[in-house]
């Protein structure tokens, strides 16, 4: 009974840093200006993540010593959500880099003119 009170505690601290991950970063104001402009607000979601991820290997382990079965699937769903935000992410990186061309596989457009050439401006007289 003491491992389940373990699991109890844990999962809240993983719920809270989950629930963090979203809740500061949406409050924090960005810093910086340009491209990196609201950097820091995925710096702190990526450092609750890691956290909670780091407490959801433990609830893993504590939760593996139970005896339902029901139990144990429960105690490794922190670290499998982990896991799927994990996926998710490269997913979308790989994806976003599958849309475009690379530089060397852009091919110019032939040397041609954009616009039709200029006119000459009319003279006026007086």
């Amino acid at each position: 009974m003491m491992r389940l009170g373990g699991i109890l505690v844990f999962s809240g601290i993983w719920a809270a840093l989950y629930a963090a991950s979203v809740i500061v970063p949406y409050f924090t104001p960005p810093t910086d200006f340009g491209f990196t402009r609201g950097m820091n607000r995925v710096e702190l979601f990526f450092k609750y993540q890691l956290a909670a991820g780091a407490v959801a290997v433990v609830v893993w382990w504590l939760g593996s010593a139970l005896t339902a079965r029901w139990q144990r699937w429960l105690s490794r769903m922190p670290a499998l959500l982990a896991v799927g935000l994990l996926l998710l992410v490269v997913g979308v990186i790989v994806v976003a880099n599958m849309q475009r061309p690379g530089p060397t596989e852009y091919v110019p457009d032939p040397d041609r003119p954009v616009t039709a050439p200029a006119l000459p401006v009319p003279e006026q007289d007086g």
